[in-house]
């Protein structure tokens, strides 16, 4: 096998792991979370299944313990997901390969301070997923920390899916539409924290 084929070969494997990871590793780790949210026109709807994307990154700066090499910083394209398992997991590719994180949450107070918080933490994430209003009555920018990178949120568009059987009689999640990413204005882990979020105003 030439140069040019090895180089094509490898290209198109990482393509399709890396697009692979992201649905299987998507499907695995959703898990039942109710939630309200906030379409474009001011509506509250309501899912139990989601994955929300929060965007794509370029020249993540990812560190990662190489065999023979140490501790190695690696640039890396990035896309996050916040899943309803309660976490924002990451994947992308770089020149090493695929490249996998599980980006902490933070609150940037206004006096600048960020502060680490959970999705228990949470009472609602608004403005196109740029703030968030935790269950203590605090508000701030919504970040990501990602191997000393604080990230913003870029996108705020969702998912649903629903339970439904395989092929063979397993349960199986599969998105509710054809229309798997839908830009959402906010999200709240109730009823109530939803009517607030709807109230919020929106700069972005």
């Amino acid at each position: 096998m030439n140069r040019v084929i090895r180089i094509s070969v490898l290209a198109a494997l990482l393509l399709a792991l890396a697009a692979g990871t992201v649905s299987a590793q998507g499907q695995r780790t959703i898990m039942e979370r109710n939630i309200w949210y906030v379409d474009g026109n001011g509506q509250i709807h309501n899912t139990l299944y989601w994955r929300i994307f929060l965007g794509d990154y370029r020249d993540v700066q990812l560190i990662r313990n190489i065999p023979g090499e140490g501790q190695v910083t690696i640039s890396a394209g990035m896309n996050f997901q916040l899943l309803s398992s309660g976490y924002i997991e990451g994947n992308g590719a770089s020149a090493r390969g695929v490249m996998h994180a599980l980006p902490g949450m933070r609150m940037r107070l206004s006096n600048g301070t960020v502060e680490e918080i959970r999705v228990d933490h949470i009472d609602y994430i608004y403005d196109y997923g740029t703030k968030v209003a935790t269950t203590d009555g605090r508000k701030g920018d919504f970040l990501m920390l990602v191997d000393g990178n604080l990230l913003e949120i870029r996108r705020f568009q969702i998912t649903e899916f629903r339970m439904s059987t395989g092929q063979f009689g397993e349960p199986e999640l599969r998105p509710v539409s054809n229309i798997q990413l839908m830009p959402i204005v906010a999200l709240a882990f109730s009823r109530e924290g939803a009517d607030r979020a709807a109230k919020e105003a929106v700069t972005h």
